[in-house]
């Protein structure tokens, strides 16, 4: 872990914390805008055809759809869903993959275990298990993306879980990805321990802090383009700028106009929309 003496953290007063991170009162459309992600994944699903309901492990929500591109040889996505590491499901959020499988690549939508069941630290291992399979397959011969082109993206905690990955990957002997593309993350976990979300999560100082990419050594490999919706909270906009000023790779941020934490999906799913041809360019590219 960094140290964090010359840090500029993310602070936010306790009493605005439930204002700036209880994001479904914030937004209250929140059960309109599944609804439109639910649909627009069962129509990906009838279009691309993914094999659902794979296995990466033996336990409850260790399980990914694989959506192929057609291509050997080509990237692969791995798209990780938000929920404040309590709720969502990959069966909500397939959609969101379409333009890059579109494209040529292939993607990976992963589900893994929820709190208050299940401690965020559990979390992390499910996603690493799930790359370690991913990867295992692949060098089996029986998935044929090219290991050198993998990206992460994920949204809101799946940002922070994307992000994570980036630094554990190397760290669990596992090449280090290639992009990671987190939207409307998290980075710095202590100013959500005043919140409401925290009830089911039970963070502490000492786990925030432990918790928080913000303060991990990320793969200088690794290039970074970070999302956010334009009409976010401010604390979600300042979350993105102190990954900026702390991680050299981060290369890019979009503001996702006319969007908030959750709308800014639907937008993301416009394979005209430029952040998603930055991306799919960025992926497509050779490997360094």
């Amino acid at each position: 872990m960094r140290s964090t003496a010359s840090i500029q953290r993310v602070h936010c007063p306790a009493d605005q914390a439930d204002a700036q991170y209880n994001l479904r009162v914030v937004f209250p459309d929140y059960p309109d805008v599944l609804g439109t992600w639910q649909a627009a994944t069962r129509k990906a699903h009838e279009k691309l055809k993914p094999k659902t309901d794979l296995r990466y492990g033996e336990l409850p929500l260790q399980d990914y759809d694989f959506f192929s591109g057609g291509q050997a040889g080509a990237p692969l996505l791995v798209f990780i869903h938000g929920g404040y590491w309590q709720g969502g499901d990959k069966n909500d959020i397939g959609f969101i993959v379409k333009p890059f499988v579109e494209a040529g690549a292939d993607a990976a939508v992963l589900n893994y275990r929820l709190a208050p069941q299940t401690p965020i630290e559990d979390m992390v291992e499910d996603v690493l298990l799930a790359m370690q399979h991913l990867l295992a397959k692949q060098q089996a011969g029986r998935l044929t993306f090219d290991p050198s082109r993998i990206a992460l993206m994920g949204h809101s905690a799946g940002g922070h879980l994307v992000a994570t990955l980036a630094c554990r990957m190397p760290e669990a002997g596992m090449p280090a990805p290639a992009h990671v593309f987190p939207i409307s993350g998290l980075f710095d976990l202590p100013p959500l321990i005043p919140s409401a979300i925290n009830k089911a999560l039970g963070l502490n100082a000492e786990r925030a802090e432990a918790l928080s990419p913000l303060l991990m050594q990320a793969p200088s490999t690794t290039r970074v383009q970070t999302l956010v919706g334009q009409n976010e909270t401010p604390q979600f906009h300042e979350q993105n700028a102190a990954l900026a000023r702390v991680w050299p790779q981060v290369e890019c941020h979009h503001v996702i106009a006319e969007t908030h934490h959750f709308t800014v999906l639907n937008a993301l799913a416009d394979s005209s929309q430029p952040a998603v041809q930055a991306m799919i360019k960025s992926l497509f590219e050779s490997p360094s």
